[in-house]
């Protein structure tokens, strides 16, 4: 698998750029916003934000990434906001600024490059945008905070923290009550019309789409992309209600950076994959909730019906196959004509071919001491 320089096509039909924006993706808000957008000739300028706040997991090294690959080919302008601010309210790397500001300039961002370039950018293609650097060159980006303040209720703020990670009547310090808005003012300050993030920050999204079209000037309201959520690796800690709706359900399984074994990172090494994967729950004949088969649809597949996953296994066990259609993926798992060792052995495969240019940028010394310092800061032997 070899990554490719993608290449702008300017000529390219407001239905193709439609496909290739939401493709992936569980939710836009609104389609006919979008291609009413596209339609414009307007510079579509997009942004996603994230925390500083530990690793860079395939979510966001992958399916992050990947989707800004799709955006970057539709001709979008797109933006990495490195929300150190939001980073330190949330009291992530234990509040500390000076660890946040070096985490986000010589980790984070060199792993999100590294991470574009499995999917054949460079990191040239996308802007890197940290808070410090908005604020301190935009003065009026406070103005749009208080704004947007006051077109939130206190009980529609209180609901919305959940963008931080956080439950809903959960106590609270007041900082974290600015989260909300300061994410919606980045919006307005960067005149964005495209926000992305996955399903988690959906209330946030909400918000802008309702406030932003209610303060004075001439701002833009943003569509909003919603990437699919990758599931983690390991069993769900508990089972939710028959009742659970499938975002929450979705949302219990997703992969995450704080716990061990649910993730891999864009830098792990062949052998951390095989390990990982080997160990991945995936528990025969389930097709509904399982971790291998989200991983083949969303990453391997792309959120299409059509793709390639090759299975190499002995003939005693049903010989090589090449499976084009994601439908007969599950329908030979369930029935285990499919079995998770060789999910397992095929997803490993493609993963560690896939990160290979992830791999080689970490092997860069500065990257490399960098990943080194980081790990050192999360405790991580």
């Amino acid at each position: 698998m070899v990554s490719r320089k993608l290449v702008y096509n300017s000529h390219m039909t407001t239905k193709e750029k439609m496909k290739l924006i939401t493709r992936n993706c569980q939710e836009v808000l609104v389609s006919e916003d979008l291609k009413s957008l596209i339609e414009s000739g307007k510079t579509i300028n997009h942004y996603i934000g994230f925390e500083i706040s530990g690793m860079v997991h395939l979510g966001t090294g992958l399916m992050s990434m990947g989707k800004i690959a799709d955006f970057v080919k539709a001709g979008v302008k797109c933006k990495i906001f490195l929300a150190d601010f939001h980073t330190f309210l949330n009291n992530k790397l234990g509040g500390k600024w000076e660890d946040i500001r070096w985490a986000s300039e010589h980790y984070f961002k060199e792993a999100l490059i590294a991470s574009l370039k499995c999917y054949g950018l460079t990191g040239d293609e996308v802007e890197f945008v940290s808070g410090k650097d908005l604020y301190d060159n935009h003065p009026e980006h406070w103005q749009n905070f208080m704004e947007i303040g006051k077109q939130i209720t206190l009980s529609r703020n209180l609901r919305s923290i959940s963008i931080m990670g956080k439950k809903q009547g959960t106590d609270v310090n007041m900082a974290t009550l600015f989260y909300p808005p300061l994410q919606v003012a980045d919006m307005v300050t960067m005149d964005i019309n495209l926000a992305h993030a996955g399903m988690d920050q959906r209330k946030a999204h909400v918000i802008a789409r309702d406030a932003i079209k209610k303060i004075p000037g001439n701002h833009q309201n943003p569509v909003a992309v919603h990437q699919n959520l990758i599931a983690g690796l390991t069993a769900p800690a508990r089972q939710l209600p028959s009742s659970a709706s499938l975002q929450e359900r979705e949302e219990s399984l997703k992969m995450s950076k704080s716990k061990p074994g649910s993730a891999i990172f864009v830098h792990d090494t062949p052998d951390e994959i095989r390990d990982k994967i080997k160990k991945a729950y995936g528990p025969p004949k389930e097709t509904e909730f399982n971790p291998l088969l989200n991983w083949v649809k969303t990453l391997v597949f792309w959120g299409e019906e059509t793709g390639e996953l090759k299975i190499e296994r002995p003939e005693k066990f049903g010989g090589n196959v090449t499976y084009t259609k994601y439908a007969d993926v599950v329908a030979d798992y369930a029935i285990e004509k499919l079995y998770p060792t060789d999910l397992k052995n095929a997803l490993t495969d493609w993963l560690i071919e896939k990160l290979a240019p992830a791999r080689v940028h970490f092997e860069i010394p500065e990257n490399k001491a960098a990943l080194v310092k980081m790990r050192g800061l999360l405790g991580i032997v």
